[in-house]
């Protein structure tokens, strides 16, 4: 039986903050919190358009694109309608976001309007009760919390809680195309607009090495990235269809312990192993990184900042000063709430600076 989820790490950074859920002392499953990730929150909307044929109404609530709305016409809905939503599923994927109807809010707010948004930590601990600490190294974010979770924070107060468990490993790895095998294979991770393909490479190890360690790690992998959707995986060919059959279910009953409900249809006529997760809003990719091939200018102008500010801690005298790629600063300028909370937590106004062939990823604090 795989060990239930004990502790929650709280990595906070302006603008972003990270989550990750561990279990028997090793990180299951990655969560991530910014002011426009809102699934869970109720809104006050407007609705924009009304669509008969897929009974569905599309609802107006200030982001890019506007939230999808069931089953229109039972809730009585019209175009130009003032209705409060609960956000079931936040964006994805060129799609808004998943609404239900919500119990109307007496407010004086005009739509689009957020009424209420859960605390980061109440979703992750109402799906995981069996959690009993949650370390938090920002001690403005544990006094915002403590009220609510009075009995399970502690401070981690040496540098980010993402250094216990191994957190920041794993969440890189969960980033990486490529994830190594103890024997010396890999998996290769593709996601794409349709589904994610998982290909299994022995490299200099036996195929059923390869393929018996593949299962596991497909299983944590899929739960760590927050895959969803239709996924297939091809294993190492191996004799016959027979021991595609058997990886079939070795899988099936790798992914029993995955909260997110997954199902395994079966081996294709190819040989290959297809299944199913449950879809819950963006992957970690989606939300990370860019056309899979690095960190997103928002996912980097955010991990900047929380650089500038591990450095500020360990030297206090140094200038408030970023030096980053042209795309960096362009999405820095696009995040004034996280640069100013920066400011803020400096004392000093901070300078970005733009500089032409630098890396995303590379970025320079002027001391």
């Amino acid at each position: 039986m795989a060990a239930e989820a004990d502790e929650i790490l709280f990595a906070w950074g302006p603008g972003e903050s990270r989550l990750a859920v561990v279990a028997g002392g090793r990180v299951v499953e990655f969560a991530i919190d910014r002011p426009e990730l809102l699934a869970g929150a109720v809104m006050l909307g407007r609705v924009v358009e009304v669509n008969t044929a897929l009974d569905a109404a599309f609802v107006d609530m200030g982001a890019e694109r506007p939230g999808f709305l069931p089953d229109a016409a039972a809730l009585g809905l019209g175009q130009g309608q003032t209705v409060t939503v609960g956000v079931r599923a936040d964006a994805r994927g060129g799609k808004g976001a998943l609404l239900s109807p919500a119990e109307a809010i007496r407010t004086a707010a005009a739509p689009p309007a957020l009424l209420s948004r859960p605390h980061p930590l109440a979703r992750l601990l109402a799906a995981h009760p069996s959690v009993r600490r949650v370390h938090m190294d920002d001690a403005a974010a544990l006094a915002e919390a403590r009220p609510l979770f009075p009995e399970l924070l502690v401070h981690h107060r040496d540098g980010s809680a993402f250094a216990l468990h191994d957190a920041e490993e794993a969440f890189e790895q969960a980033l990486s195309p490529v994830v190594a095998l103890p024997s010396g294979g890999r998996l290769a991770i593709e996601p794409t607009a349709a589904m994610t393909t998982i290909d299994v490479d022995s490299g200099p190890s036996r195929p059923d090495d390869a393929n018996r360690e593949a299962v596991g790690a497909i299983a944590r992998q899929l739960r760590l990235r927050g895959i969803g959707g239709q996924v297939t995986v091809d294993f190492v060919s191996t004799k016959g269809r027979r021991t595609a059959y058997k990886l079939a279910e070795a899988l099936k009953r790798a992914v029993a312990a995955d909260p997110v409900p997954t199902h395994i249809f079966g081996v294709t006529p190819l040989g290959m192993v297809e299944l199913t997760r449950e879809r819950r809003g963006p992957s970690l990719a989606e939300l990370m990184l860019e056309h899979s091939q690095g960190a997103s200018p928002r996912a980097a102008a955010l991990a900047a900042l929380r650089r500038l500010l591990r450095e500020a801690a360990s030297r206090p005298g140094i200038a408030a000063t970023l030096i980053v790629a042209p795309e960096v600063a362009t999405a820095l300028a696009a995040c004034p709430a996280a640069v100013a909370e920066t400011e803020r937590r400096l004392g000093r106004a901070l300078t970005i600076r733009s500089e032409a062939g630098r890396l995303r990823e590379d970025v320079g604090v002027e001391g």
